[in-house]
Parts: C-alpha cells; structure tokens; sequence
C-alpha cells in the first residue's frame, strides 16, 4: 500500500502524462504537488522501489517511465450509467 505522498505523486505524474503526452519537469512537480525537491525525490524513489515508476537517469523526472499507473488492489471505478432522461417519463 502506497502512502499518501506516494500516491499523490502517482496520480499526478499519470494524469499530467495522460493530458500532455510528456512528463512534467522538477519545478511543475513543485508546484502541483505542493512539496520541496527532495520531499518529491524521495516519494519517486519510494515508486521505484515498489515498481511502479522506472527512474534510471536520475539527473531529470522527465524521463521516468510509469509501470503501474493506479496503486495495486484499487481499480478505477467505472463511471456510472446516464440515460438521457426519457426513461424517467416513458418507463413506469
């Protein structure tokens, strides 16, 4: 089980990946995870440890590889159902 900081730090790097097609630079890890540099060095470390992240040029975090994007044992869930409404007026 991740602990927070680690989770975060995973979320963060797979949607910023997801919506910009590249990973984020030291400073925006900065600022969108609220957290000094060594604070977020280390939650990578701990990702790479437990694999899910591959961080082999430590020199920049724009190189980090994602393995697993969502912490073992907790899926996405599924987004539930919408009908457009007819249902309500037309199925009783």
């Amino acid at each position: 089980m991740l602990a927070d900081s680690e989770r975060k730090m995973l979320r963060i790097l797979s949607n910023y990946l997801t919506r910009h097609n590249k990973m984020p630079n030291m400073e925006q890890l900065e600022t969108m995870a609220g957290k000094r540099k060594d604070q977020i060095i280390q939650s990578l470390k701990e990702l790479e440890k437990q694999e899910y992240v591959q961080w082999e040029n430590k020199s920049s975090v724009e190189n980090i590889v994602i393995l697993e994007a969502w912490e073992r044992g907790t899926a996405p869930t599924k987004s539930p159902n919408i009908s457009r409404g007819a249902d309500y007026w037309t199925m009783y």
